[in-house]
């Protein structure tokens, strides 16, 4: 009897959302897909960006090119004292670009926003990024770039930010990250703050990972077909930077009329950088800054709201409404705001600028993981030249992370929301580390270690194949295997 008054209770509870959801989420959708922008393209992959491994194989076939693109999570210049970079920002057509004049500065950031078609196939996309890089001919570096996918032709462009730096006083480093809204709430509506407040968070994350804590200043990156929703976008942009007392610069929309938000973000330290790669050594211990897996309670809670008969099967598998509700917006919420006590964390751990590195009083290297999962430790692997050991994987939301894997809804269940980032450093510094990120509500935990320094390797000592159902996925972590 209690059985079937259950049964009939969660009937209920789907019939009353379903109906909520056919008056109110798939008609915020339909807006979303009217306005250009697909808000749900990104929940089985826990990412809206071409693949990193699609893209670094389009990037091998590009030849003779004046425009070098280099895979790097950040770019850097110098910081001479009191003096700002200066930032160049054209926008392009991506499959006809118009160049009257080219821009003399040999650094920059660069955004892609590329057709769906192209962009999932490296040869397709190899072609198109040789077509357009062949109508430039002055030699620019980008170390940092984000691609972005649309199913929406007229919605690509390709947009580049010139950073040119001051000669003078060399007293630290300023960073430099962009980041597109990939990841965002669709329930929430189009002209949201939340859309916006993600992109400029994204983009500072991997400042604070940097160990920077001053100068922070972004430069917003944003599109709409209105000029109501504009100005809906530009009051939003206000009232973010007044909240965490940012510098702005506004260079106007990307005039595509098709909704967009994303940002370029710089900012100072004036420590040495935690990136010695090449001095990563044998021994040294892997540190997971929060626990992976956050992101596939956002996607579970999505796609509970666009089929509402999931709920009486998550709750078959001990996941709760409003367990799952919980989770995403803490996922949200992570998504959203800066994290600058972080930055002071990494800080803390690097030597002043100009002065000696001690491995074991500061940090060797760091490494953003987010959406990457576990799959950060290949490219982590690969910048280290290292065998890499993991023997613990900490996930935040086990349950839902087994289920979505189980039933082939997410690809990736260790796919991670900000706060997540490798830290790499000698055993007897590890837990003063743990200790400072637990005081910030941080859950850390060393997760590996360095096995050798040899070649690219990574060895899985748990069972991943509870959080990664697809083979060929996981042989992604040692393609040269």
């Amino acid at each position: 009897m209690c059985i079937f008054l259950y049964i009939e209770l969660v009937k209920l509870v789907i019939v009353r959302r379903g109906y909520s959801l056919i008056e109110n989420f798939w008609e915020t959708i339909e807006e979303y897909r009217q306005l250009g922008f697909d808000p749900l393209r990104w929940i089985p992959t826990c990412s809206n960006e071409i693949d990193s491994y699609v893209l670094q194989s389009s990037l091998e076939k590009i030849k003779r090119s004046t425009i070098k693109i280099i895979s790097s999570w950040f770019d850097a210049f110098y910081y001479t004292d009191g003096k700002s970079p200066e930032l160049t920002r054209r926008v392009y057509k991506f499959d006809n670009p118009q160049i009257e004049r080219e821009v003399e500065i040999k650094r920059a950031l660069a955004m892609f926003r590329i057709h769906t078609q192209i962009g999932e196939d490296s040869i397709l996309l190899s072609q198109a990024l040789q077509r357009f890089l062949k109508c430039f001919h002055s030699k620019t570096m980008i170390k940092k770039s984000t691609t972005t996918l649309t199913a929406y032709p007229e919605a690509q462009f390709v947009l580049l930010d010139y950073i040119a730096s001051h000669r003078g006083n060399k007293v630290g480093y300023i960073t430099a990250s962009n980041s597109t809204t990939q990841i965002t709430d669709p329930t929430q509506r189009p002209e949201s703050e939340i859309h916006s407040n993600i992109a400029l968070t994204n983009a500072m994350e991997n400042l604070n990972l940097l160990g920077c804590t001053s100068g922070f200043k972004v430069f917003p990156i944003y599109d709409a077909p209105t000029e109501e929703i504009l100005d809906k976008i530009r009051k939003n942009l206000d009232a973010f930077t007044s909240r965490y007392n940012l510098a702005m610069d506004d260079y106007s929309s990307l005039k595509i009329g098709k909704l967009f938000f994303g940002t370029t973000a710089i900012a100072n330290t004036l420590k040495e950088l935690p990136t010695r790669y090449d001095q990563v050594e044998e021994g040294m211990q892997i540190i997971i800054s929060n626990k992976f897996g956050a992101m596939p309670a956002l996607s579970l809670y999505m796609l509970t709201e666009m089929d509402p008969s999931n709920l009486a099967k998550l709750e078959q598998n001990n996941i709760l409404w409003n367990y799952l509700s919980s989770a995403k917006d803490e996922v949200i919420k992570h998504l959203s705001e800066p994290h600058f006590s972080f930055g002071k964390i990494i800080s803390k751990y690097c030597p002043d600028f100009g002065t000696t590195f001690d491995k074991h009083a500061h940090i060797t290297a760091v490494h953003p993981v987010t959406t990457d999962g576990i799959f950060a430790l290949a490219k982590f692997a690969g910048l280290t030249n290292s065998h890499v050991v993991i023997n613990e994987i900490p996930m935040m939301y086990e349950e839902i992370a087994r289920f979505a894997t189980k039933e082939f809804l997410i690809e990736n269940a260790t796919a991670s929301s900000n706060r997540c980032h490798l830290i790499v450093v000698t055993r007897d510094l590890a837990s003063s580390i743990i200790g400072d990120l637990r005081k910030h509500n941080f859950e850390p935990a060393v997760i590996g270690f360095i096995a050798k320094k040899e070649r690219p390797f990574v060895v899985i000592e748990k069972d991943i194949s509870q959080y990664v159902a697809s083979k060929a996925k996981l042989a992604k972590l040692n393609p040269i295997a």
